[in-house]
């Protein structure tokens, strides 16, 4: 039976082109979709951030910020802080602006932190990338609830989307429901599928309620390496772009658990080769350095 309505959510595309097509394609020939957001994170660590912009703008879709998008639009101005002004250590955060049109930099400026969801008749939906006030954490599963609970306590909507974490999430937490699709582009939950959300409005003897459905598309990673390769972003990231590739192949959260360990490694480091071969002596699935 069609639901009352059916939104559709997506999140952490990463600039990954060919996983936001399949998740695309998916959506309009099985979902039909009434609206559809996007929760962040849209460039950055795929060779295709300007093309998956390109096709996110024909769509109209409204979207918050990510952390990333933060960062890039803010490259090369007085709101850059420090780590994110060290070319060496961001080689591909860099190489991606340097592929970004002026114009698409600004469209991610205007990003909101925050999107009110609210339909007559249905539950409010608040949609932010992390936490309130911070896209650099996210919502997991093993967070404690009542620290989860005191952080979204201000808020008043019942349910909660966001992103950046890359792991799908259904929890509830002191009467509220906290909700993550996955990643579209770099899953971390060892399923390189590429990931999105759908919620259903249904009817119910206490009223209308939200039902969430999480999709996992199959598309054609092997068009991947030769991009990273032919675009440039291997020759100017090394070793970092390897790592961000292999996230997109296998899943596994190499992509920002190597930019955890490194974040607490004293000093500054410059030889990002180096570093690399260091973190990858210890860490790697199932010794993860991010806690």
């Amino acid at each position: 039976m069609r639901p009352l309505l059916r939104l559709a959510f997506l999140g952490d595309i990463h600039g990954n082109l060919p996983g936001l097509e399949a998740a695309v394609a998916h959506l309009d020939r099985t979902q039909s979709p009434d609206a559809v957001y996007l929760l962040g994170d849209l460039v950055n660590r795929c060779p295709w951030s300007g093309e998956v912009m390109d096709l996110l703008q024909e769509r109209g879709w409204p979207s918050i910020s990510g952390n990333h998008d933060l960062i890039i639009s803010r490259l090369y101005t007085p709101e850059i802080r420090p780590p994110f002004d060290e070319r060496s250590r961001f080689p591909v955060m860099y190489w991606t602006w340097d592929h970004l049109r002026p114009a698409q930099i600004s469209s991610l400026h205007e990003l909101p932190d925050e999107l009110p969801i609210v339909f007559d008749g249905a539950p409010p939906i608040r949609l932010l990338h992390g936490l309130p006030g911070n896209p650099f954490v996210g919502v997991y599963p093993e967070n404690d609830a009542a620290e989860i609970a005191q952080k979204f306590a201000a808020y008043t909507e019942p349910v909660f989307i966001s992103g950046h974490t890359h792991r799908p999430l259904d929890r509830h937490i002191d009467g509220k429901r906290f909700l993550n699709p996955g990643a579209v582009g770099l899953p971390y939950n060892g399923d390189p599928r590429a990931h999105y959300l759908t919620l259903d409005l249904r009817s119910g003897p206490d009223g209308p309620h939200w039902q969430p459905t999480f999709h996992r598309i199959e598309y054609d990673t092997s068009l991947v390496p030769a991009a990273y390769e032919s675009s440039g972003m291997l020759a100017e990231a090394g070793p970092v772009a390897q790592l961000y590739l292999r996230t997109v192949l296998n899943g596994e959260p190499w992509a920002s658990d190597f930019g955890f360990w490194l974040s607490r490694q004293p000093g500054s480091r410059e030889d990002m080769a180096g570093a690399v071969e260091e973190y990858l002596g210890t860490y790697g699935p199932g010794r993860w350095a991010f806690i």
